[in-house]
């Protein structure tokens, strides 16, 4: 099968305060009373024909109204509601390519409520059946179990929707790609480095299965581990073990792809020649892995790299253009992984972090400067996950927030108030002699829309 024609790319979606406000201005609630209603929640029924939507009830709602605006927003005039009764879903079949957002409210003779989660859907023939839960961002999982070699797309049930299978099990981080297309690291039985996380291959996989480019990195001296970062000029930015005597050193590796099976370093940063900026000190080091980088980001506005250190505990915000460093984390963390921006587009965008900790995780949000702990989510008993190791955080666009406890496969998706609206364990992965190994390095959800194909 052909690809068809890609869809958006990474960031597919409106900047998200910039999709709130659009919305407040084109849906009006009716003026019946401030809101006092509970909200609903929203789920979408993604067919290739047409929708199906569905919410939750309202306890002393008489009736709901609909609104929807078409995608993406083509000024006031479009946007439009209707009344649905005290019906609890509607379906229908659409042209092909009909795009809208919608949301619902509830209300009484004396009041109404705030919108549900606001979500938008595609009718496209070309892509993926699938179901949302209640109040869940419209899209699906990508996740790739440690112990197997395969990588699902899942709905927000555990459902696989899609696969890829590779030769080797992943190390660690897995993107797709707009075009539908898989990138992600594998591990190769070469090199001199053993520790957590060792890869050395970079493999990305049409949307079909077949192996398109591969590019390993990977002897006595290098090897790539852990994540990787694609650009938008198709280039990969990795990270890289690099032997410096009795140590190890982190260096920052940009790839250009050379044909099917090669690949090019074009750039290169080395936390060597930063110590001093960092306040790092080699000979205090007390293990070979002594930095232990676990996650990298691009920000396509500042042209910045964002880095994870995990023996360090510490965020690190790299120039890419001088290699200077621009900032480093001062709030506490221990272990973090999966250091990223909200909004890549967006220079002063905040970040989110998964905060391991050592009795319980927490889901972070930081301000831009790294200074400031805006959201957390894990401090409270009844708000308990923890994964020693591995895991990941991720700020929806609609304001919602997916966790994955690595350790165990456990996804939970927040709304944006922070109330969690579902969760679901990974259920797919290798055989060990103690059973199935559900852990997963991280799971990312992506919109619906993002590529040709759901």
């Amino acid at each position: 099968m052909q690809n068809p024609t890609p869809g958006p790319g990474r960031k597919n979606v409106l900047h998200l305060a910039l999709t709130r406000l659009i919305l407040a201005l084109l849906f009006t609630l009716p003026s019946i009373a401030l809101a006092q209603l509970a909200a609903p929640n929203l789920a979408l029924s993604n067919l290739s024909d047409g929708i199906g939507l569905s919410w939750s009830a309202v306890s002393d709602a008489s009736g709901y109204r609909l609104y929807y605006a078409p995608y993406p927003y083509q000024g006031p005039d479009s946007a439009d509601s209707m009344d649905v009764g005290n019906v609890l879903e509607i379906a229908g079949d659409l042209p092909q390519l009909s795009a809208f957002y919608v949301a619902v409210i509830a209300y009484n003779e004396q009041q109404s409520s705030e919108f549900s989660n606001i979500e938008y859907f595609i009718v496209d023939e070309r892509h993926l059946n699938y179901d949302s839960d209640i109040g869940s961002f419209n899209g699906l999982t990508l996740i790739a179990p440690i112990s197997s070699n395969a990588t699902y797309l899942i709905d927000d049930f555990g459902n696989i929707k899609h696969q890829w299978q590779s030769d080797t099990p992943p190390r660690l981080s897995t993107y797709l790609l707009a075009n539908g297309n898989l990138l992600r690291s594998g591990n190769v039985s070469t090199g001199f480095f053993d520790s957590g996380g060792k890869g050395g291959l970079i493999e990305e996989l049409d949307w079909d299965g077949k192996l398109v480019w591969h590019f390993e990195y990977s002897d006595d001296v290098k090897s790539l581990h852990h994540d990787i970062e694609p650009l938008p000029n198709g280039n990969v930015l990795a990270l890289s073990w690099e032997l410096r005597d009795n140590l190890w050193s982190e260096v920052i590796v940009e790839i250009s792809k050379l044909g099917s099976d090669a690949g090019e370093v074009v750039w290169r940063w080395d936390v060597f020649d930063h110590l001093d900026e960092l306040g790092l000190d080699s000979s205090s080091a007390t293990s070979e892995d002594w930095i232990h980088l676990n996650s990298i980001d691009f920000n396509h506005a500042s042209q910045q790299i964002l880095l994870s250190s995990r023996s360090h505990n510490q965020l690190w915000v790299i120039n890419k253009d001088d290699g200077s460093v621009a900032a480093t984390s001062s709030v506490m963390l221990t272990g973090q992984h999966d250091a990223k921006w909200i909004d890549d587009q967006y220079a002063s965008s905040n970040i989110t972090v998964f905060d391991n900790g050592s009795s319980f995780s927490r889901a972070l949000e930081l301000d831009s400067t790294l200074q400031t702990i805006i959201f957390s989510y894990g401090n409270a008993d009844s708000e308990f996950f923890y994964s020693s190791h591995i895991s990941g955080t991720q700020r929806l666009s609609n304001g919602n927030t997916l966790i994955c406890s690595g350790v165990g496969g456990l996804i939970i998706e927040l709304d944006s108030a922070g109330n969690k609206i579902r969760e679901v364990v990974n259920s797919y992965g290798g055989a060990s002699p103690n059973g199935m190994v559900a852990d997963i390095f991280r799971a990312e959800k992506y919109a619906t829309g993002f590529t040709a194909y759901f």
